[in-house]
């Protein structure tokens, strides 16, 4: 798994698939594709097993455009963006519901709620995301109940992400190095009910 924000996957394409290739990435939460609607990510990436929840159509401006790609030879892969799901206008964000192959009844995960987002610097959509995911969170938290697992992950800046955390006990954030350094600061953060088992 990894969170990545490559600021346009557009102009490093060959290098994203090699990462991806070389890396064995199962499961990528890119926060700025810089998705394009004449040219959708489907159309660009080129990995095989690999299966794409975007939503080119999350606002006007360029930039962001968060998007999931999950290993479909592991998980099924459900988009729920913007039908199961409903993403208010403006807040960047993409889900993904993951179920991986060779569960049963008996498998501790059943099912993973995946969202990538981005929260972009002096975001006045802070606390609509917020609610957001608080939202999906408890609808998918009923809907599923046994075996559900969550993972969060994207370019947060400076959001405050206790809100997120304080949402189930399991919530953990697991990215412990500075992902920018200068002033030091984890902007990428990767929030998840799985952290016992990484």
């Amino acid at each position: 798994m990894c969170n990545i924000n490559p600021r346009s996957v557009y102009n490093k394409i060959d290098e994203f698939h090699k990462f991806v290739e070389n890396e064995e990435i199962d499961l990528v939460f890119m926060s700025e594709s810089w998705e394009r609607p004449n040219l959708p990510l489907d159309e660009i990436v080129e990995l095989d097993n690999h299966t794409i929840v975007s939503n080119v159509y999350q606002r006007t401006e360029i930039g962001g455009r968060p998007a999931i790609l999950a290993n479909h030879n592991k998980f099924e892969v459900q988009n729920v963006t913007n039908s199961l799901v409903q993403i208010p206008w403006g807040v960047e964000a993409v889900w993904g519901i993951l179920t991986p192959k060779k569960s049963t009844n008996d498998s501790k995960v059943k099912k993973i709620a995946c969202c990538a987002l981005y929260s972009k610097p002096d975001s006045r959509m802070k606390s609509l995301l917020l609610d957001h995911i608080s939202d999906v969170y408890n609808f998918l938290s009923i809907k599923y109940n046994r075996g559900l697992h969550f993972i969060i992950a994207g370019d947060t800046n400076r959001l405050k992400l206790n809100s997120i955390l304080n949402l189930d006990t399991r919530f953990i954030q697991i990215v412990t190095k500075y992902t920018r350094l200068n002033p030091p600061a984890i902007l990428d953060p990767i929030m998840m009910t799985l952290s016992t088992f990484y």
